[in-house]
């Protein structure tokens, strides 16, 4: 009888959690907040905020495994994306390859098309823009004065076209490339384009994970052409997993240490 009358029931844990400015438990922190909200079935939803914009959610269940230890497990465990190939053969010498993305939206007052994500190769492993800069839809070179502008900053007068930076080549959408050798394996990285949000703040575009497909072994020959199918979950990339992940329970409040943020102590009160 002891020992059943010191676990918690559902009924101690159940609520709505949110991090608060300074740990003030009776005023929201403004820039950043996380939120949990644990229901009475064992399923828990969670949001990070931004300036009032949800920038990653998630949805699963929690356990209890004793007494200031909440387990928390995501309905998603996986946020690979599929990769269809289809293979056939051609008369021409050269490899072909071409990707097509098929995007799923969720609901969203921002509507995103296929040139909104960048899409990386990978040919056996090595990134195929990065050996074709040539390639990219991008400009590759930023001079000063570009970078003065970009910063908000006052440019000088000397050597405004001195180039200060040079960025990485991207492809966006569904594109075609052409390898100069067979191959044995392929995959992607696709990243969601950032959109700026009007708000105040310290940030002011959204961040998204990057998301990557399943590897694929496949053999290819001069005059294959492969084409490829990613289809896209819009809201994965704004979709955060807890694979048991431990959170502690303290009084009325939580302690949650961000993985994602440098393993960041959040303190989150239950909201009244």
């Amino acid at each position: 009888m002891i020992g059943l009358s010191s676990c918690k029931t559902s009924a101690d844990v159940e609520g709505t959690y949110l991090s608060l400015f300074r740990n003030n438990p009776h005023k929201l922190n403004i820039y950043t907040a996380h939120k949990f909200v644990f229901s009475a079935d064992f399923t828990f939803n969670y949001s990070y905020i931004v300036i009032g914009d949800t920038e990653k959610y998630s949805s699963g269940t929690w356990e209890q495994i004793d007494k200031n230890t909440i387990v928390l497990n995501s309905n998603i465990q996986s946020n690979v994306l599929p990769l269809q190939v289809e293979k056939v053969n051609s008369e021409d010498s050269h490899i072909q390859v071409c990707e097509n993305l098929v995007i799923i939206q969720k609901i969203s007052k921002y509507e995103y098309e296929n040139e909104d994500f960048l899409v990386t190769p990978y040919i056996d492993g090595i990134n195929y823009l990065d050996l074709h800069p040539e390639l990219s839809d991008e400009p590759l070179q930023i001079t000063k004065n570009d970078f003065c502008k970009s910063m908000g900053l006052e440019t000088d007068t000397i050597n405004l076209s001195e180039i200060v930076m040079t960025s990485p080549p991207i492809k966006r959408g569904s594109y075609c490339i052409y390898p100069e050798k067979p191959f044995d394996t392929l995959y992607f990285k696709i990243l969601k384009q950032p959109r700026k949000v009007e708000r105040m703040g310290p940030r002011s575009y959204k961040e998204y994970y990057i998301l990557e497909t399943e590897h694929k072994k496949l053999t290819t020959n001069d005059g294959d052409i492969v084409n490829v199918t990613i289809t896209l979950l819009d809201s994965l990339f704004s979709y955060r997993i807890f694979d048991n992940e431990k959170i502690k329970l303290s009084g009325n409040k939580l302690i949650f240490k961000d993985k994602e943020d440098n393993n960041k102590k959040n303190k989150l009160y239950i909201k009244d």
